[in-house]
């Protein structure tokens, strides 16, 4: 393509290569949503390429290299929706909400109005990491080495008088 750096060689699509008639396998599929740049296992945004290598649209402010959001921005210059709660400033998730406010996907479970953390599931339905120390339930990170603040293993302290 004309827009692509000289040293980079565009692969055509596993989608592009398979013949029409036969349904794509779950590799096939997998490969078809990848970067078709070789060697590129990111997936793709648009006309076969990842954000890095040409795919998708640059904010359209002067200088600024983000990916656009929305009208051709990215989020730091106005390109996301702002939550409709009077004097919040954070961007919204969904119904016009941000995630304090009650945007973002709800919880699965019926008559839960919580906001998911993972597998469709509130923290009180079992989203999210809990603490890997025996009995505790408490939220975790793998940043934490998956535990909580209170059993996260403790760093050694180092003496200034060896």
């Amino acid at each position: 393509s004309p827009c692509s750096p000289p040293s980079i060689q565009q692969q055509p699509s596993s989608a592009q290569r398979r013949s029409p008639k036969r349904p794509l396998s779950a590799n096939e599929k997998r490969a078809a949503r990848q970067c078709s740049v070789g060697g590129c296992t990111n997936y793709t945004i648009d006309r076969g390429l990842c954000f890095r290598h040409g795919g998708g649209k640059s904010c359209s402010m002067p200088g600024c290299t983000a990916s656009a959001k929305h009208r051709g921005l990215c989020w730091k210059h106005g390109g996301s929706t702002l939550c409709t709660v009077g004097g919040c400033t954070r961007g919204a998730k969904s119904r016009g909400l941000c995630w304090s406010h009650g945007g973002g996907t709800k919880c699965s479970v019926a008559d839960c109005q919580k906001t998911t953390i993972s597998k469709g599931l509130c923290w009180t339905h079992g989203g999210g990491k809990r603490c890997a120390f025996e009995g505790c339930k408490r939220p975790a990170s793998q940043r934490k080495h998956n535990c909580c603040a209170k059993h996260q293993p403790k760093k050694p302290k180092t003496s200034a008088s060896q």
